[in-house]
């Protein structure tokens, strides 16, 4: 019997395994999440209306207090702590020069692709933590923005709800750290367009603390 194919066939496959180990041991560890911002501590529910339906929610992200870290991607992290479903007709990210309101450039902000997604709070796959609290959260994750975020910039977060129910209540911190500053108002504030400027609402961060949505803002 000629057994030389089968000792072929079996270093081969030794060979193959080998090498295929050897690059997965050789694959750098996945870098963990960095903040570009610091963090807003604790949530509590927010301070503003409960049902958002028709009001848009404007963050500012300021470059004074953006870590100088170098990063192609910005991920934007939003919270809630009640409600059943929301419905979001746009998000975008605005640009302008620090300390500037005017809009230098628009960028589409989406979740799963999308610009309007509607968010099912109650649904475990969406919030595995339930039932939603200040202690226990819905962090949701938005797509990655192709986006590197300067000290030289402000950035302005603009989210217009088509529709909540009535107690939805998006996050707030406990204590107003100044990194952030915010508000809402009637009417959709995500068409705005390059030129025009931001509105007033956003204070300049030395007001009572705003109705967060923005929990977090990272690199990925």
């Amino acid at each position: 019997m000629n057994t030389l194919p089968i000792r072929v066939s079996i270093s081969c496959i030794v060979l193959a395994l080998t090498i295929s180990l050897f690059a997965h041991a050789k694959q750098p560890a996945a870098a963990a999440p960095q903040n570009l911002l610091p963090g807003i501590g604790p949530l509590l529910q927010s301070a503003g209306a409960s049902n958002w339906s028709g009001l848009s929610i404007l963050e500012n992200i300021p470059g004074t207090s953006l870590y100088p870290i170098t990063s192609p991607t910005t991920v934007l992290y939003i919270g809630f702590i009640a409600g059943t479903r929301v419905d979001i007709g746009n998000m975008v990210l605005y640009t302008t020069p620090r300390e500037n309101s005017t809009i230098t450039a628009v960028t589409p902000v989406t979740l799963k692709g999308v610009s309007n997604p509607e968010i099912h709070l109650t649904h475990p796959r969406t919030c595995p933590n339930q039932p939603l609290s200040a202690t226990s959260p819905c962090i949701i994750r938005l797509d990655p923005i192709q986006l590197s975020l300067s000290t030289l910039n402000d950035y302005y977060l603009a989210v217009y709800f088509t529709k909540t129910d009535d107690d939805t209540h998006v996050a707030r911190p406990r204590s107003f750290i100044g990194s952030l500053s915010g508000g809402e108002e009637v009417g959709d504030d995500t068409q705005l367009p390059v030129g025009a400027s931001v509105p007033s609402l956003l204070g300049n961060g030395n007001s009572a603390p705003p109705s967060f949505l923005l929990v977090a803002v990272m690199n990925n």
